[in-house]
């Protein structure tokens, strides 16, 4: 079940990803390199986003059409729609923020807003912060609780979107922390991440074929931004099951990269006097 899944999402994040990189390149939705902070040297589409969520989306579908004819594919009890729509809903929240700073531009405030809203919703859907096993190992009270929720979802989804740049880079980084979160789940029976993120595994694979070195299609804010979220919920989640040590250690071994990336982004820029 998990291997068609991911089948069946790798392939249709294939043909959507080459569907959207062409029509964005005929409508100009394209990122010009500026500010040096680009090293493509052409306008290049940034709206790889809208494939990945299409095919994982519409993985999520299928699969939910195929328990209701087929029953024996709803496996674990606790893989129901409730509980999927608790993480997928903020998930849209994030990749319409996403889609309207691709085609508008959002400000910071905005996006920060935005971003702090989706976490709230998780917070709200029992996926939360629950304790800091190093520090305090004791369950956090909800006023602890929240604002560090929101917190590591907000640092998490802007990690990725702020390493979208070089060819394959957060793709790249995004699908080695969900196959690590695939396997965890898997151990610690955890069905709904499971299912999750394999299938968000699949619709990443697929786009990253266009976006390896020479890129033609980079994620754009709809996709760092839903896969930095996606990962930041899917963390919160898998901590209900696994072990305290294994919750804390497989985030930050799995987001090493784009969490010590956007530590020396912020460091460059104050250094350079800039925004």
């Amino acid at each position: 079940m998990f291997f068609g899944l991911f089948a069946f999402s790798l392939a249709l994040s294939f043909v959507a990803t080459r569907e959207v990189r062409d029509i964005a390149t005929r409508r100009g939705w394209v990122s010009r390199p500026r500010d040096g902070r680009h090293v493509h040297e052409t306008p290049l589409p940034r709206l790889g986003g809208v494939a990945i969520f299409l095919a994982f989306s519409l993985s999520l579908i299928l699969w939910l059409v195929l328990t209701l004819i087929f029953p024996r594919f709803g496996i674990g009890a606790g893989v129901v729609p409730a509980t999927l729509l608790r993480i997928y809903v903020p998930a849209c929240l994030i990749f319409c923020l996403g889609i309207y700073d691709d085609l508008v531009g959002a400000g910071p405030y905005l996006k920060f807003a935005v971003q702090a809203i989706a976490a709230v919703l998780l917070f709200a859907g029992g996926m939360r912060v629950l304790d800091i096993a190093l520090i305090f190992p004791h369950t956090l009270p909800w006023f602890v609780g929240l604002p560090l929720t929101v917190l590591w979802v907000v640092a998490v989804t802007n990690a990725f979107n702020l390493i979208d740049g070089l060819d394959g880079l957060a793709a790249g980084s995004a699908l080695f922390s969900t196959m690590v979160f695939f396997v965890v789940a898997l151990v610690n029976h955890s069905w709904r991440c499971s299912l999750m993120s394999v299938t968000l595994a699949g619709a990443i694979l697929g786009f990253l074929r266009f976006n390896f070195n020479p890129a033609t299609i980079f994620l754009g804010d709809s996709g760092s931004l839903f896969i930095g979220f996606m990962l930041s919920a899917l963390a919160l989640a898998g901590a209900e099951k696994a072990p305290t040590f294994v919750a804390v250690a497989i985030p930050v071994v799995s987001f090493g990269l784009p969490i010590l990336e956007t530590s020396l982004s912020i460091v460059r820029r104050l250094i350079s006097g800039r925004p």
